[in-house]
């Protein structure tokens, strides 16, 4: 396989690169970067759109893993200072990798005015709003193909689906995990409750139950919040009831990512029974 060599930070592909960090510039491309030997085998493997990699010698795929590569796809050998250039990463393993987003998993919609994907008669789905640290968004879509979820909503105030940091976090499950992006979160809900689907806020309330006594063989929505402030009362007052997770008296409260994942493993744990 022919790769092109890149000596100058100046050198346009290399700029191309390095303006992917900013979130506008992302969108408005359509492009997305990943770090890493371990993001570029599961990308590669879930057949990905790559567009481009960049990397050090050292780095350098295997000759096996480079044929699976998209015919179009474009690899650059870089130096590192050229590698510093564009990297996020203090320790980098020097293997840089651009992509399509990908919109046959991850769609920006408004699913309240139409019916949804999600009408499956046990499905278990989970919906994150205002959650803004990529590394807990990250983290829920890699519980959420852990544990058999049917599909995540996010609301379009939580971190940036293809900031490198939750796609870092996802450990490569971002790449075929179904992911919609609404904007009214509340409609949404009422859309959910409508197909049928028992939606669920995690929150402390005196209506709410414990986890472990919620049993249900329905389709099954569960909503966590942001990670200071959870969720705002009136989208609590819509859902179909309140769960709380049992805990002892020495913690206040979960990370809201982990508190996710327990919601996630407790549906899986029942269809394991």
């Amino acid at each position: 396989m022919y790769f092109e060599s890149i000596t100058s930070r100046q050198n346009p592909k290399i700029l191309e690169a390095a303006a992917l960090k900013d979130k506008k510039t992302r969108k408005e491309k359509g492009l997305f970067f990943f770090e890493g030997k371990k993001l570029f085998e599961e990308a590669v493997k879930r057949n990905v759109p790559l567009v481009s990699v960049f990397a050090l010698q050292k780095a350098l795929p295997s000759p096996e893993m480079l044929s699976l590569l998209p015919e179009d796809c474009r690899v650059f050998l870089v130096n590192d200072g050229v590698y510093q250039k564009i990297t996020e990463e203090k320790s980098p393993e020097g293997l840089f990798c651009i992509a399509k987003t990908i919109d046959k998993y991850h769609k920006f919609a408004t699913i309240y005015n139409k019916p949804s994907d999600f009408a499956k008669e046990d499905a278990t789905l989970l919906m994150a709003v205002s959650l803004r640290d990529p590394g807990n968004l990250g983290t829920v879509i890699r519980s959420a193909t852990a544990f058999g979820c049917a599909g995540l909503i996010f609301s379009e105030d939580c971190a940036d689906l293809y900031s490198s940091k939750t796609v870092r976090a996802s450990m490569g499950t971002l790449f075929d995990c179904p992911v919609t992006v609404v904007k009214d979160v509340k409609g949404t809900v009422e859309l959910l409750k409508k197909e049928g689907i028992e939606v669920y806020a995690a929150a402390l309330d005196r209506k709410a139950i414990g986890l472990h006594r919620l049993k249900t063989k329905n389709a099954c929505c569960f909503l966590v919040g942001n990670e200071g402030h959870g969720l705002p009362q009136e989208l609590i007052d819509c859902c179909s009831g309140t769960v709380f997770i049992p805990m002892t008296e020495r913690a206040e409260s979960l990370n809201a990512s982990i508190a996710a994942s327990v919601l996630l493993y407790s549906r899986f744990a029942q269809k394991c029974e």
